[in-house]
């Protein structure tokens, strides 16, 4: 699989470089699940990740303490449901041949992220095919650290409902989602746009995504999104005081005047997009 995604390399995504204190970053737009074929990085990707002495990831899922967190987080208390909410949710898993015992436990809002994921599977993405893990075999092999942006506290903070309430609302709307005839067209747009660098149709996302038609949604994505940036670009400045980074994040955090790009470049950062 490797040696035919390397014939087909290519580079994908959105790659800035930040520069400060007469040292260079490099800031990369990934999507968290992909094709067989992205495992090879492009040219330009390769050598910039070439130049620099530390990967930076969202999380560090290298660290044993992450991923205890991590499991931890989805092996807690379950959420108060109403018995038909969870009962749609239990008929949504078994559609999927998902674990029926995994949902006695965790947050449930968590717990539908796996609908999701299920659901970009039979379109042929899988997170073991993401760019971070593309980036994370490069690293390892040459032996460069790898440093997480935010804590695992500070992800679950974005994807958390603050209540039960809160909790059932993003439960129905991500099982109307999973149930909604248009959803695969509009991964696919996601992923098309990322492929080709598209940062017009990325920063459009609110429009033509169907995410964002509640109160509750809208909240959900500001506070997943916009909300956990200015917490990596404290990161991602303090790295850069010591070390060429290459940061490695989600593209919808590149985009708008929240996004990482803007939020560097008002901290001094000359910002410039390579691709």
């Amino acid at each position: 699989m490797m040696v035919q995604a390397q014939q087909q390399a290519a580079d994908r995504g959105l790659l800035w470089r930040i520069s400060r204190d007469g040292r260079d970053s490099f800031l990369y737009g990934t999507v968290h699940a992909g094709r067989a074929e992205w495992l090879a990085l492009g040219p330009q990707t390769e050598a910039s990740l070439a130049r620099t002495g530390v990967l930076a990831l969202e999380i560090n899922v290298m660290d044993p303490a992450v991923l205890a967190a991590l499991r931890e987080a989805t092996q807690g208390p379950p959420r108060h449901l109403p018995a038909e909410l969870l009962q749609s949710l239990r008929a949504a898993w078994a559609a999927e041949c998902l674990p029926g015992e995994s949902l006695d436990a965790g947050p449930a809002e968590l717990h539908v992220l796996q609908l999701a994921m299920a659901q970009a599977q039979r379109q042929g993405l899988f997170p073991l095919y993401g760019v971070e893990s593309a980036l994370l075999m490069r690293s390892l092999r040459t032996e460069r650290p790898v440093a997480g942006l935010e804590t695992v506290q500070a992800q679950l903070g974005g994807l958390l409902a603050r209540s039960n309430e809160e909790a059932a609302d993003l439960v129905r709307e991500a099982l109307d989602d999973w149930r909604d005839p248009r959803a695969p067209q509009i991964l696919e747009r996601l992923t098309r746009a990322w492929a080709a660098g598209d940062l017009r149709d990325l920063e459009a996302y609110a429009t033509w995504c169907e995410c964002m038609n509640t109160p509750t949604e809208r909240e959900a994505f500001a506070r997943l999104v916009d909300g956990r940036n200015p917490g990596m670009v404290d990161a991602i400045e303090r790295l850069h005081a010591g070390v060429s980074v290459f940061a490695a994040v989600g593209a919808l955090h590149m985009v708008g005047p929240q996004g990482l790009p803007k939020l560097l470049q008002a901290r001094g950062f000359t910002v410039t997009r390579l691709f």
